[in-house]
């Protein structure tokens, strides 16, 4: 069976398949059902009011050929969504969650988001989406020929600094989908711990996105493209996001083991069990577990890792005093850090400093 609809998610009324920027084909099959997208771009808003019976979905769908689809789904969403069949798709699909969590279903396995988070899935992933929660989430597909057109516009750019893009991982994993399909894999987006403002950066996004597409005027495409340019470029900076390539071998608690590597080594490992949990939405026990399942260490002692990293690290390249070492990197016990590096490296700070002075010495 095929059935022509305007949006990509379920529930979705139909239309006449000469209008429709979407086709969805074996649409009421119990295998994936396949998505076809017929238009540059599209973004869907959804919005979910809660997981009790009387809750319910919204969805608006927006398209570059000035078309708008809002519909109310006032069915239970967790008996909704199991009527329907995983998807693929022909197009690079980016999730964003505005507000609430969401679970994604890929390939059989659970990945769980949260306000914040964001994912870019490529065209070979079966998936689902579930919500968890009173939420809202942005979808944007992208199709091949619009991505590509992106990123061959950076090639005759005006400023260098718009070629950064291109040692991006976000950059890499598009091209390798593009130039070789039918790997599953797909890059998972956590906000940086420093990133206090990623809620309210995503929602100004998604607002300024949407408000185009609903009242185009002159100058409107360029908008659009540098839109979607900017969304790309602020999710592959370092100091916004962590990029994570997630291959379909890898586990969803090997994806958790890797945000929490990702903060700690931010925070060079002095982030408390409070702050891991606040930022990653799991209990400080489960936390600890997957660090265990993973490094073989207690949280804490994986933490001071990147701690010690940090200390050896700052020895070796700057000329702060080891007083001024201990102090940045929130040691009240100077003893304490002494011990702990010894610990580490079999030596003290300064037999670590004068050490690593004589080999650069050598390789200078």
């Amino acid at each position: 069976m095929e059935k022509s609809i305007y949006t990509g998610m379920p529930g979705a009324s139909a239309f006449n398949a000469a209008n429709a920027v979407l086709n969805v084909h074996n649409v009421s099959s119990q295998s994936d059902s396949f998505y076809q997208i017929k238009a540059p771009f599209l973004v869907t808003l959804e919005y979910c009011s809660g997981k009790a019976p009387s809750d319910y979905i919204n969805i608006v769908t927006l398209s570059a050929d000035e078309s708008f689809i809002y519909q109310d789904t006032f069915e239970a969403h967790h008996r909704l969504f199991l009527k329907y069949a995983t998807h693929i798709h022909d197009y690079f699909e980016l999730m964003l969650v505005l507000k609430g969590s969401i679970t994604q279903k890929i390939e059989g396995r659970e990945y769980l988001y949260h306000t914040g988070a964001c994912c870019l899935l490529n065209r070979s992933l079966a998936h689902t989406e579930d919500f968890n929660s009173e939420a809202s989430v942005l979808f944007i597909g992208l199709s091949l020929d619009f991505i590509d057109e992106l990123f061959r516009s950076v090639q005759s750019s005006y400023f260098k600094v718009e070629k950064e893009i291109l040692n991006s991982e976000l950059y890499d994993f598009i091209q390798s989908d593009l130039e070789k399909p039918g790997k599953k894999a797909y890059l998972d987006f956590i906000p940086a711990y420093q990133n206090l403002r990623h809620p309210q950066n995503l929602h100004i996004l998604a607002e300024k996105l949407i408000r185009l597409l609903l009242f185009p005027q002159f100058g409107s495409s360029y908008q659009i493209k540098y839109l979607i340019c900017f969304v790309l470029q602020y999710l592959s900076m370092p100091a916004n996001y962590h990029c994570t390539r997630v291959t379909l071998d890898s586990s969803s608690d090997f994806l958790l083991f890797s945000r929490i590597t990702h903060l700690l080594e931010e925070r060079n490992g002095r982030i408390s069990r409070a702050e891991l949990e606040k930022s990653l939405n799991y209990s400080g026990d489960y936390l600890n577990r997957i660090v265990h399942k993973y490094s073989g260490m207690c949280l804490f002692d994986y933490g001071m890792t990147f701690c010690m990293k940090k200390a050896a690290a700052d020895l070796s390249r700057t000329d702060r005093s080891i007083a001024a070492i201990s102090t940045r990197l929130h040691f009240s016990n100077r003893t304490h850090f002494y011990k702990l590096f010894k610990e580490y490296f079999g030596m003290t700070p300064k037999e670590y400093r004068q050490q690593h002075s004589r080999t650069e010495s050598i390789r200078t």
